[in-house]
């Protein structure tokens, strides 16, 4: 799937985005094991709803 990357954008309001976040973060730390890549994505998941919650957090903040 690497060498066949898309991307999906979505929107999503703030309390849902942290929502989103909060789920991945647990399914993250529950994951239960088997398919590393699996666990890998959780992470990057993770990385990017918490940067894309942090971004809306400034500019929110700074409107």
């Amino acid at each position: 799937m690497e060498g066949n990357k898309m991307i999906t954008t979505i929107a999503v309001e703030r309390d849902a985005l942290r929502l989103l976040h909060k789920a991945i973060a647990e399914a993250y730390v529950s994951w239960p094991g088997g398919d590393a890549n699996e666990q890998a994505l959780l992470l990057d998941m993770k990385t990017k709803l918490y940067a894309a919650l942090m971004d809306h957090l400034f500019e929110s903040d700074s409107n």
